[in-house]
């Protein structure tokens, strides 16, 4: 059979990508989720979800989508390094953390021959240099992301510190209209199923849309 070589570099690529189906996401292990989602599954819901909302804003929503799948791909080298609220909490310090998390992405993108490297470090670029609506809209779906999954997991989080830490940690990131009505939609829904006091966290909600 003849070699194609830019087939065997895509193929070298995807088996170091598909490792993100093997590593759980960090923030669920701290609250001792058991079984969590891996890095896998938050890149395609990034990825939908991203997709979606760029729709809505009449955003690229292809652009997003990609970006979305791709944006975690550095973690199958670094692996998931959790944000905290807190930042005495962070086993890695952010600016450090970042700049690890783009070396291991470009890294990972010269796997690739000419073309497809170029196209994913264009990508990758583009999310984090942050000048582009759609950068913006991806980086605050990160984090929206988990606020989504934690509909599904926070019956199983004793704490209700840890809870609100999920919270805290996300939305002080969050400025997008369509994002942030999503974050305090959820946010109202999981305190009143737990009957945590919600102090305040529809006020950015009701002055955007009503």
């Amino acid at each position: 059979m003849k070699t194609d070589k830019d087939l065997d570099s895509i193929l070298r690529f995807m088996l170091r990508a598909d490792k993100l189906k093997e590593i759980e996401r960090t923030g669920w292990l701290i609250a001792k989720i058991p079984h969590p989602e891996h890095d896998g599954d938050h890149s395609y819901s990034t990825a939908a979800l991203s997709y979606l909302i760029a729709e809505r804003m009449g955003l690229n929503a292809e652009r997003c989508a990609v970006m979305g799948l791709f944006h975690d791909i550095n973690e199958v080298i670094t692996g998931d390094i959790a944000t905290r609220s807190d930042k005495s909490l962070q086993t890695v310090p952010p600016i450090i953390k970042r700049k690890l998390e783009r070396q291991n992405e470009l890294k990972l993108a010269a796997i690739l021959n000419k073309r497809e490297k170029n196209a994913l470090r264009e990508v990758l670029d583009e999310y984090y240099a942050q000048r582009t609506e759609e950068a913006k809209l991806v980086k605050q779906v990160d984090k929206l992301d988990y606020i989504v999954q934690i509909m599904l997991y926070h019956k199983k989080i004793k704490s209700d510190e840890r809870v609100e830490d999920f919270f805290r940690t996300a939305g002080w990131r969050m400025d997008i209209p369509e994002v942030r009505y999503i974050f305090e939609k959820i946010k109202k829904k999981v305190y009143t199923e737990r009957g945590m006091r919600l102090s305040g966290a529809s006020a950015f909600q009701k002055k955007r849309y009503h």
